[in-house]
């Protein structure tokens, strides 16, 4: 049945209406501007008190009691902390839109150049496109319905949950408005078709659709916190909370050195002191400067954002692992994963089902349409072809439709697809996962069409018209077999007549022997009493037969099952088939071992699952592998359920009755060949379909989950050292022993370098073997706790041990004396060195520092670019960095005193490792 005999535009005629009517696309959603944010930045208190101490320090820069460059360091203290991570917010916001505008892609079945129907982007869309829409397209423009009918969800517009009826305009209908939402004629862009079908005559598109004037087509952003952001955040407060009194602890023990340990505590020298106000003004500013240089170097601000940054970095590869983030909380909390519930069709199989095998009513198997009798072989042909949601081309081109649908008119030859009886549809009940089934009411020529008159045997059992003998009517329907075969009295045999069947016991079998080898089966049947408007099946239905049909096992789903399991994922697989077929399947993939499916609670069914109460179906949940005959509705119970268990809970959807089982799990993976409903509930769309893809997204949620953690160790370890030395040095001596210049390249070399650094770790295997995270595990672990408590002491002790070791210093020497500028210069490039390092220690637990090292290759592009900029700084720095040029003997003994932080760390590494060993070892032997 060629469903609608449109004439669509030619290509000449797209692009003068394209010039015409404009595009169909959209001004750029309007982003907040880099000025804006780095205004909104300069608003923070900290910056504010920075800026009056530099307004202080020029002021005394001009009378003499303070240097030049110090004003410099202040203004390089406001530039940092306000430019730096102002340019990292605005540059990860552009790259994430970028990522919501490929999501929001959509493509569209358009009748073009006569009644060809091309699939094309929404984009490509202009004014006078007849564009067919079935149930879960997103409308791509505004116009009126020409034919079909649909039920369109209109919330994006108005708000409004419930469902709109839209039916075929009258013709010359004008509409009295154009944005009467409840005009049944009118259809809008950026709603949704959730049920019927139907095609659209496009009047406006682009700019001038409803969509676009309301200004509505923005990037929606999560706001919803994440788990990691909540703990980063809370850690960021708890960090800030300690920098804050270790700043002020800074100026309490700067000051006290200026006002009493340099005055020999002697009041007298004390109250000369305070006489000379300049210096005195200028010793309190430089107090508070540098107490608040080390906020900024010891606060983590930019913690938060830190999960956009690596993000980012790691887009493309994410990309090229067909998985498309569309919220940024979804692949954090992949990773927490304990339970997923997975698609069969489509993501575990290929999703193309391929025709095997078809079974008449009298249990005769036949293995191709050409061998099925002639007769029986033209019913078949009828009823498939003229109730399918497909729409068929003149060229046997299937547009649309389901894929047991496309499946049906593929096991027809191309004569029977191409035949044309010129039918009408009456009435139609779409495929519905609650219903299983999908019915037409077909009004049939008895005078036939192009191609001939209808099988006798459809005549034959048709219902005769009263008001027109021309035309007789009939109800094909299709469905699962047991809803279908309760309710058929008799069937086609061999010869088209119609008789009783007569061994309803061997065809349950030959139908089980289908199912049992994982073949998915669908009763075709036909009946005389008409459809009627409660969407029931009539009562008394004749079977023409069963068709099976394969959907073949990706390749990859066994492996991928087990590496789910061995990352501690409870995999759970949902299908609408038999539960033959499902526990068939099963087997294939390696997710029930064979006699597995015995065991209670291992499968259940829809109906079973009914009779079952939550308290039971948590129970059981555990054991849970597969899920037979599901519905929608039991989708969004199973979250429910396993969220009342406090378990972190996947579910996979391509429907559009999957989106509140999407909305409701904790990660919702939409399918990229999806419904775009269930896209935009989704977190991630899998852009393959691939179970394989879903597996990766767990593997760089945790990837991320990893970089973040050793970001936080790299960058509490030089928290805890710099506090430490700027607070010791005055009773060491030193009023700054590193200076406020020196402190903002350690602070930029902790925060933009290091995420650059540890953003790009690679997505190793392992990660997969572990237990999942927990939703309230602490993102800081005791092997964390011991690297910073470890790290950063070292770091303070071999600094303190440097600044006070007399042959240390006197080994930095000119002419013979010791040279007081090189030795500080010395130890601002090993303080440096220490700390990157130090990073080589925290990339990896294990004692081989050079673990899949080089599969990060910026991690030793910034390494070595640190260590470049720092030793170009010590020739170039001068009087502002207070540097002086080194002697190769001084770099070596600055770069072989360095690196004892990797023997400290590998000690420390192998005790931490042989205590663990030994616990281990403990708790077994009690067990």
């Amino acid at each position: 049945m060629v469903k609608y005999h449109f004439q669509g535009l030619s290509d000449n005629k797209v692009k003068e209406n394209r010039e015409k009517y404009g595009s169909n696309t959209l001004p750029p959603v309007e982003i907040e501007s880099f000025f804006s944010k780095l205004m909104e930045n300069f608003q923070d208190p900290l910056i504010h008190i920075l800026c009056v101490a530099l307004v202080i320090t020029v002021i005394l820069s001009f009378v003499g009691y303070a240097e030049w460059f110090e004003g410099v360091g202040i203004a390089s203290a406001v530039f940092l902390a306000t430019f730096v991570s102002t340019y990292s917010e605005y540059k990860n916001e552009n790259s994430f839109q970028e990522l919501q505008e490929k999501a929001s892609r959509v493509k569209c079945n358009v009748f073009r150049n006569g009644s060809h129907i091309s699939e094309v982007y929404g984009f490509d869309v202009v004014v006078g496109d007849l564009v067919l829409l079935q149930a879960g397209d997103k409308i791509p423009a505004d116009g009126r319905l020409v034919a079909g009918e649909l039920h369109v969800n209109q919330s994006t517009l108005n708000g409004e949950p419930h469902l709109e009826k839209k039916i075929v305009a009258p013709e010359n209908y004008e509409p009295t408005t154009r944005n009467d939402f409840l005009d049944h004629y009118l259809c809008f862009r950026g709603t949704v078709v959730e049920d019927g079908e139907g095609v659209l005559l496009v009047s406006a598109v682009g700019s001038s659709t409803l969509y676009g004037e309301l200004a509505i087509e923005l990037s929606k952003a999560d706001e919803r916190e994440s788990p990691l952001q909540i703990k980063l955040s809370n850690l960021a407060d708890g960090i800030s909370t300690i920098g804050y009194i270790g700043a002020g602890f800074i100026v309490i023990s700067f000051l006290f050195k200026q006002f009493v340990m340099d005055n020999n505590y002697n009041w007298s020298e004390i109250s000369t002191y305070i006489s000379n106000y300049p210096i005195v003004l200028k010793d309190i500013v430089n107090s508070i400067t540098l107490a608040i240089i080390i906020i900024v170097v010891a606060v983590p601000e930019g913690l938060p954002m830190m999960i956009a940054i690596v993000l980012s970095l790691n887009m493309r590869k994410l990309l090229k692992a067909k998985v498309l983030v569309r919220k940024l909380l979804g692949i954090e909390t992949a990773g927490s994963l304990d339970i997923l519930f997975v698609d069969k069709t489509g993501t575990l199989t290929k999703g193309k089902f391929i025709p095997r095998t078809f079974i008449s009513g009298s249990a005769h198997t036949y293995k191709g349409f050409n061998q099925i009798p002639k007769e029986l072989r033209e019913v078949l042909s009828f009823t498939v072809r003229e109730s399918t949601s497909s729409v068929i081309g003149e060229d046997g081109q299937i547009v649309g439709g389901n894929a047991s649908d496309k499946a049906l008119l593929q096991f027809l030859d191309k004569e029977s697809l191409l035949a044309d009886y010129q039918v009408k549809v009456e009435k139609e009940i779409l495929f519905h996962s609650e219903r299983k089934y999908s019915a037409a009411l077909l009004k049939v020529p008895l005078s036939g069409g192009p191609t001939g008159k209808a099988p006798k045997g459809i005549v034959t059992c048709s219902h005769k018209l009263k008001n027109d003998e021309r035309y007789v009517e009939i109800t094909c329907l299709k469905g699962a077999p047991e809803i279908v075969l309760n309710r058929c009295t008799s069937h086609f045999n061999e010869d088209g007549h119609i008789e009783p069947i007569p061994d309803s016991v061997g065809l349950t079998n030959s139908i089980n022997s289908l199912s049992e080898q994982g073949i998915r089966v669908i009763a075709v049947a036909v009946s005389r009493e008409p459809l009627v408007e409660t969407e029931t099946l009539p009562n008394s239905l004749i079977l023409v037969g069963i068709v099976g049909v394969y959907d073949e096992i990706r390749e990859e789903s066994r492996s991928s099952i087990q590496t789910a399991r061995s990352a501690g994922i409870q995999v759970v697989m949902i299908t609408g088939d038999k539960k033959e077929t499902a526990i068939a399947v099963a087997h294939q993939i390696g997710l029930i071992s064979p006699g597995e499916e015995s065991q209670p609670g291992v499968v259940l069914t829809s109906f079973e699952l009914q009779n079952l109460s939550d308290n039971k179906l948590a129970n059981m949940l555990p054991h849970l592998r597969v899920v037979s005959r599901a519905l929608p509705s039991d989708k969004v119970r199973f979250v429910n359920v396993a969220q009342s268990l406090h378990k972190v809970v996947g579910m996979t959807g391509d429907g559009v009755n999957d989106s509140a089982a999407l909305k409701h799990a904790d990660v919702g993976f939409a399918m990229g060949s999806g419904s775009e409903v269930s896209k935009e509930a989704a977190d991630i769309v899998i852009l393959d379909d691939n179970f394989a893809s879903i597996t990766q997204a767990v593997l760089y949620g945790r990837t991320i989950y990893k970089s973040i953690q050793k970001f936080i160790v790299f960058q509490s370890t030089i928290n805890v050292a710099s506090t430490l030395i700027v607070f010791l040095g005055p009773f060491m001596g030193f009023d700054f022993p590193l200076t406020l210049i020196q402190l903002l390249w350690v602070n930029l070399v902790m925060d933009t370098l290091a995420a650059l650094a540890f953003g790009g770790e690679p997505a190793l295997t392992r990660y997969m073997q572990e237990k999942p995270i927990k939703r309230d595990q602490s993102i800081i672990t005791s092997r964390m706790w011991g690297s910073i408590l470890g790290g950063g002491p070292f770091i303070s002790a071999m600094s303190i041990l440097f600044l006070t070791n007399d042959y240390v210093e006197a080994f930095f020497t000119r002419n013979g004396e010791p040279y007081q500028p090189a030795f500080l210069t010395a130890f601002f490039a090993f303080f440096i060195f220490l700390s990157v390092i130090n990073a080589f220690n925290v990339r990896t637990s294990r004692l081989n520092l050079f673990d899949h090292l080089f599969d990060n290759k910026g991690f030793i592009v910034v390494v070595f670019f640190i260590f470049f900029v720092q030793i170009v700084f010590t020739y170039i720095g001068g009087k502002i960095l207070r540097t002086v040029g080194l002697t190769s003997s001084e770099w070596a003994l600055v770069v072989a005193m360095s690196f004892s932080v990797i023997p400290f760390d590998l000690i420390r590494k192998f005790a931490l490792n042989l205590f663990l060993f030994k616990s281990k070892k403990n708790i077994n032997k009690t067990d």
